[in-house]
């Protein structure tokens, strides 16, 4: 078994919870069944549900969550780690201790303790850190870039469901589960200005129903006259983006979902951290970036600009899915395997039939 130990709940947005059960269904390729530990956040708990993952471990936010979590990994091979904040000395020797770790997305230093890091983004601390050995002996290896994203399956075959798309064009915006900032009205005035000046679109928006622009939604949608809100679901986000001509995004994960399907992003940021993983992105064709201080007229001139190229739009796409093809769960997945195999002295396991790629 492995457990995954992932962050929930409307601080953090869904997309630990996201990458946690693409990295389930890539391990269960392996015969390696995966079970998520995280705090009881509703929106996360029917997540789960809904994609049909085993009961997770709750971590009441009340009580320390390293015991509870050494109780669940007793029998575990490996331990993967999801988390916004740092992960803690203490946290990363206790649940490495005789198992394979696995750090995803974690900037903090004590990812020299863990076996593999998954960093889509590789900044200046984590190159330096590649140095580090932690007492022990454990190498780090580092899997950098967008290519090991982790994306549930669904997303791996949807850029072919993009062959027919509605008329009008649909620009799909969606800033996340949480919306922090609060970018998703005016991102929908922003799209309303477009409209005006340009051509006939429709507006589809998806929003988490415990955010708290979910109840200003329907008079703001009646009032631009855009379609019915979605609620966020694990699975319909693809069919969502399969539908879109455009997408209106905040980053994070959707925007590697978008990648995967091919649909040209304007994609916004919160932070220097956003910022960071936006600019490479951009480098590479595949989203426009408009940065941490944009406004709806910018966003606007932005829409027009590519709807009045078709041939941006679809270099964009390709550009996207070269970058982001959707497999990287399985790619992590074959990595870890190989370090167990490798921790145990056994051979590799061997993938499923179904999981296997010789691009892996």
């Amino acid at each position: 078994m492995v457990l995954c130990w992932v962050d929930a709940g409307l601080r953090v947005g869904l997309g630990p919870v996201s990458r946690g059960l693409a990295l389930a269904e890539a391990l269960a390729g392996y015969g390696l069944p995966c079970r998520l530990a995280l705090s009881p956040d509703p929106t996360a708990l029917a997540w789960l549900r809904l994609a049909g993952a085993r009961p997770p471990v709750l971590l009441p936010d009340d009580e320390p969550a390293l015991p509870r979590l050494l109780a669940a990994a007793a029998r575990a091979v490996a331990v993967i780690v999801d988390l916004k904040r740092p992960l803690t000395g203490r946290e990363a020797q206790a649940l490495g201790a005789g198992r394979g770790l696995l750090v995803v997305d974690n900037g903090g230093s004590n990812v020299a303790a863990a076996d593999l890091v998954l960093a889509p983004l590789a900044r200046d601390r984590e190159r330096d850190l590649r140095g580090l050995r932690p007492e022990g002996g454990r190498s780090v290896q580092w899997l950098v870039g967008p290519a090991y994203v982790p994306l549930r399956r669904v997303f791996r075959l949807a850029g072919d469901l993009r062959g027919a798309r509605p008329s009008p064009p649909v620009v799909l915006v969606s800033m996340g589960a949480c919306d922090p900032a609060g970018f998703t009205l005016p991102a929908l005035e922003g799209v309303a200005l477009a409209r005006e000046r340009v051509m006939s679109l429709a507006v589809r928006v998806v929003a988490n129903r415990r955010a708290p622009v979910w109840q200003r939604l329907p008079g703001v949608l009646r009032r631009l006259d855009a379609l019915p809100v979605s609620p966020l679901r694990p699975d319909d986000m693809v069919t969502e983006l399969a539908a879109a001509e455009l997408a209106v995004l905040s980053m994070g994960v959707t925007v590697y979902e978008a990648m995967a399907c091919g649909v040209p992003a304007i994609v916004v940021g919160r932070s220097r951290g956003d910022l960071a993983h936006m600019r490479p992105l951009a480098a590479a064709g595949a989203i426009v970036s408009l940065g941490l201080q944009w406004t709806e007229e910018r966003l606007a001139t932005a829409i027009e600009e590519l709807f009045a190229s078709p041939a941006r739009r679809a270099t964009m796409g390709l550009a996207g899915r070269a970058l982001v093809d959707g497999r990287g769960a399985e790619r992590v997945a074959a990595r870890l395997a190989a370090v167990m195999a490798q921790r145990t002295g056994t051979s590799a396991i061997p993938p499923a039939p179904e999981c296997a790629d010789e691009g892996l």
